[in-house]
Parts: structure tokens; sequence; C-alpha cells
């Protein structure tokens, strides 16, 4: 099992469903979208999310977890939205790799 299979188990999504029924509602930001994965972790929630972008007709995706645990959701959705951003904003679409 690769890295990215046990990553999308880690959040959720079936090994081959990313679609956005799996993801949740997603946050628009620059042209990108943004879906929130709080993991439970040992009575708090653990940062972690997906970043997607359409690009060149191909549909993108950069999943992210951070070490970052905070006591509820609401906190680490929030602090999961600001990483997102922040990733966007110094990275752009480098976070996707080269295709």
């Amino acid at each position: 099992m690769g890295l990215g299979a046990i990553l999308k188990k880690m959040f959720g999504a079936a090994d081959n469903d990313t679609g956005e029924g799996s993801l949740g509602e997603a946050i628009e930001y620059k042209g990108y979208q943004i879906y929130l994965k709080a993991r439970p972790m040992d009575g708090q929630f653990g940062v972690g999310g997906v970043i997607r972008k359409e690009i060149d007709g191909e549909m993108r995706e950069h999943l992210f977890f951070r070490a970052d645990q905070l006591p509820s959701r609401e906190m680490c959705d929030e602090l999961t939205l600001q990483k997102a951003k922040q990733t966007i904003d110094q990275q752009g679409d480098d976070i996707f790799g080269r295709p």
C-alpha cells in the first residue's frame, strides 16, 4: 500500500473515490478547493485536509496533515484552514509537484 493510499484512508476517502461526496464541502480560496479533515487523536483533533485544483483539465490533489492537535473540532478546522491558505499563498501550484 502506497503512502497516498494510507493518507486517503486516514482522511476517510475510499481507494479510488476522492470525489466531492467523500470529501465534504469545499472552501474556495484563490481558485483552489480546501477540504477540512480533522482527525480524532487522543481526545483532541489533528490538523489535516485536502487541497484540490483543476489544472489543464485534470483535478490535482494535495493531502496534508500536521502534528498540531487542538481540543475542539472548531478550533482544529480554523487552524487547518489557516494552514491550507498559507500553503497555497507560499507554494501555489507547486504543492502538486510535477505531473
